[in-house]
């Protein structure tokens, strides 16, 4: 039987979930309307890629990782969900301390490991990070992979590593901003350059692991990617994954925001992309 996150399932979640001190954003910060915490500001892509990847993971011996897990939400979720409450949960990436290892392991008995999933940028190397996540090749059933390649120099490598640690049959889940997204066509037919989240040229900060964004992408790019390392796409969607919902905006913002919407009819339009890959 194929497990189906419905919407009202993952918002009733939400009302009772209880963030960690590294996904609050605190009780005054000016930017939002409310108290805010990752999950609750991330829910429309943490719903869109949990429904996709849940639905093709089997009810039992369950094994995900999550690529690029703090600040933690996706794991914390996955263990409140009956369906995955006894799976085996692994995260590897950046921004990983002592204290956040044994909090996620205290929490929800995740296992997390500190990786540079991107040694082609250079930035880690005098950190000394494994370039490798440390699980056995073909031994994983489900990874995700959100909202992280957009950050990276190469995405290849990561890539890469999720083909090798997953077994036959198990697949990736991965969303990412769209460079397509009506936003981006907005600034260009003004005169403005839709790079302005990326990282300014020159850019070198190795004490920041939260990176600003290396590039961003369009699906035909995902999808040739994803192939190319060797998966088989068994999805892929244009979706509206609105990160500033409760967040204070100015009067003009909000004009943009109405303006927006009604080219939202055009799929490839919409501000987010989500690409599910098979390992054969």
């Amino acid at each position: 039987m194929v497990y189906e996150l419905t919407r009202h399932r993952f918002l009733d979640l939400l009302k009772t979930y209880q963030p960690s001190s590294y996904e609050v954003f605190g009780q005054d910060d000016t930017r939002f309307t409310m108290p805010m915490h990752h999950a609750m500001k991330c829910r429309d892509r943490l719903h869109v890629a949990l429904k996709c990847g849940l639905g093709r993971l089997p009810s039992e011996k369950q094994t995900i990782v999550d690529l690029g897990p703090f600040p933690g939400s996706l794991l914390r979720i996955l263990r409140r969900l009956d369906y995955t409450h006894s799976a085996r949960l692994f995260g590897a990436g950046l921004m990983i301390s002592d204290e956040f290892v044994h909090f996620m392991q205290r929490d929800v008995q995740a296992e997390i490991h500190a990786v540079n999933l991107d040694p082609a940028g250079g930035h880690f190397q005098s950190k000394g990070y494994s370039k490798k996540v440390p699980l056995w090749d073909n031994s994983i059933q489900l990874v995700f992979a959100l909202e992280i390649i957009e950050h990276l120099t190469s995405p290849f490598h990561l890539l890469s590593e999720a083909y090798r640690i997953l077994r036959s049959g198990g697949h990736v889940v991965l969303t990412t901003p769209n460079v397509t997204r009506i936003g981006n066509v907005f600034k260009l037919l003004i005169g403005r350059t839709p790079n302005d989240r990326l990282a300014p040229p020159g850019y070198n900060n190795t004490d920041d692991e939260w990176r600003p964004h290396a590039r961003e992408y369009a699906m035909h790019e995902l999808t040739e990617m994803l192939c190319r390392t060797g998966f088989d796409i068994t999805e892929s969607r244009f979706f509206l994954g609105e990160d500033t919902q409760q967040c204070r905006q100015s009067v003009r913002q909000q004009g943009i925001n109405w303006a927006k919407w009604p080219f939202y009819v055009v799929p490839h339009l919409r501000g987010s992309l989500l690409i599910v890959g098979r390992k054969p």
